[in-house]
C-alpha cells in the first residue's frame, strides 16, 4: 500500500502537468522533472514523464519556429505592402508622363495638319477672296 501511495503525487503531479500542457501552458514542466529525477517513483512513471518532458521540448521548438516564420512573414508582407505602394507611385508618375507626351504628339499632328490645309491653292482662293471681302466692307 506504501508503495501506491508514493506513487500518487507522482501520478497527480504527471496528471496536472500533461493537463498544463495539453491547455498550452508549459509553467509547470518542471514538476515532470522532479518527477524524472525522484528515485522513489516507479521507473515506467519516470519513463512517462522523461517522454511527456521530450513533448514540450518539441511543442516548445515548433511554438518558437512558428513565432518566427509569422514575424519573417509579417516584415515579408510589410516589404510587399511598401513595394506595392512605390509601384502604385511610379504608375501614376508614368501615366502623367504619358498623358503629357499624348497631348503633345496631338498638338504636334494638329500642326501638321494645319500645314497640310494652309498649304493647298484653294486655301490660298480663300484667303484671298476672304482679303477682297475684307478691303471691300472697308471702305
Amino acid at each position: 500500500m506504501s508503495s501506491s501511495q508514493s506513487m500518487n503525487p507522482a501520478v497527480a503531479s504527471l496528471a496536472r502537468t500533461c493537463e498544463a500542457i495539453a491547455n498550452g501552458r508549459f509553467d509547470d514542466v518542471e514538476e515532470l522533472y522532479g518527477v524524472i529525477t525522484d528515485d522513489s517513483v516507479d521507473a515506467d512513471i519516470r519513463a512517462l514523464a522523461e517522454t511527456f518532458s521530450g513533448m514540450v521540448v518539441q511543442v516548445e521548438a515548433r511554438e518558437f519556429h512558428s513565432s518566427q516564420l509569422i514575424e519573417e512573414l509579417t516584415e515579408t508582407k510589410r516589404q510587399l505592402e511598401l513595394a506595392e505602394a512605390k509601384l502604385r507611385k511610379e504608375n501614376a508618375e508614368l501615366k502623367t508622363r504619358l498623358d503629357k507626351f499624348e497631348v503633345t504628339y496631338d498638338e504636334k499632328q494638329a500642326e501638321m495638319e494645319v500645314q497640310e490645309v494652309t498649304d493647298t491653292d484653294y486655301f490660298r482662293s480663300l484667303q484671298s477672296r476672304a482679303k477682297d471681302l475684307r478691303s471691300k466692307y472697308k471702305s
